[in-house]
């Protein structure tokens, strides 16, 4: 019998991409003789499959460094699954997590429904010995690549901060994005890998639907996750206490991608600092 090989061109941002990694679980899982090849548009990309036992292959999706399968995709010569969930416009249509529409795009069902990150020894220690440097670490995510209505008002990061002064906010990111002032600032200052062990070894997280809340997820860390034009049905994890305020325009997010708010983004801003502390204190103390 012909060995069952799955050619899987990754679309989406990085958050998307690690909610892909249950389904690779998940296709080995009920294909054990198959195999998996990933084609990547960008090094991020590959870096969320280092490691990963479930991927026999990750791979370029441009030509200089794999014309053969270029090609081969581009003359449709085999199958390669390029769905991406996104089309589904899951806030509209659907209430199921992303992992598992995603996972039947493949026609498989999760057993192990978790994000996956397999880090390095070294990548986790290198992450103990920056973290023991701070008290209380609490990691800080405010940036959400997809839209900017899923952004927080920006001075609530700096209240939150000022009312829990025994805990360190470390703010993670590039340096595109904007500064927190009372945050410890490693925007752009670590790699995306050591990102991602810092995020397994500190106190907690809070932050908005972004990569690095979904990272979350595989390491079962206990954050906060404010969301607006998109619901944590969706793109929300249980290892997280996810606000969201459903009002009579939300979801958005599949309506009106990046688009401004024409209601001045009231989703986010009833949220108040004061619930936000509210959560995280729940978590850190638990």
């Amino acid at each position: 019998m012909k060995r069952k090989v799955f050619r899987i061109v990754v679309r989406g941002g990085l958050g998307d991409v690690l909610l892909l990694t249950p389904t690779m679980k998940a296709i080995k899982q009920t294909f054990p003789d198959s195999k998996i090849k990933l084609f990547c548009f960008n090094e991020r990309q590959q870096l969320i499959f280092k490691n990963n036992p479930h991927v026999d292959n990750v791979n370029s999706t441009s030509f200089i460094s794999n014309p053969i399968s270029f090609i081969r995709a581009t003359m449709k010569w085999g199958k390669y699954y390029k769905d991406f969930y996104g089309g589904l416009i899951p806030t509209v249509f659907y209430k199921d997590n992303a992992k598992v529409l995603i996972a039947g795009l493949y026609g498989v069902e999760l057993k192990d429904d978790k994000v996956q990150i397999f880090l390095t020894n070294q990548e986790e220690e290198t992450a103990k010995q920056l973290l023991s440097e701070y008290k209380n670490p609490v990691l800080l995510h405010i940036t959400s690549k997809t839209s900017k209505n899923q952004e927080w008002e920006h001075d609530n990061w700096d209240k939150l901060i000022t009312s829990m002064p025994e805990y360190t906010f470390i703010q993670l990111g590039v340096m595109a994005e904007a500064k927190v002032e009372k945050a410890v600032d490693l925007r752009g200052k670590i790699s995306f890998r050591d990102t991602l062990a810092l995020i397994k070894h500190a106190r907690s997280f809070v932050g908005v639907n972004s990569s690095f809340s979904h990272a979350t997820n595989a390491f079962n860390i206990p954050g906060v996750v404010i969301f607006g034009p998109a619901q944590p049905d969706i793109w929300g994890h249980p290892n997280n206490i996810n606000i969201y305020k459903p009002l009579r325009c939300s979801p958005c997010l599949d309506l009106i991608f990046a688009a401004k708010c024409p209601y001045d983004k009231r989703c986010m801003s009833s949220i108040s600092v004061e619930e936000v502390k509210e959560a995280l204190l729940s978590q850190l103390l638990k």
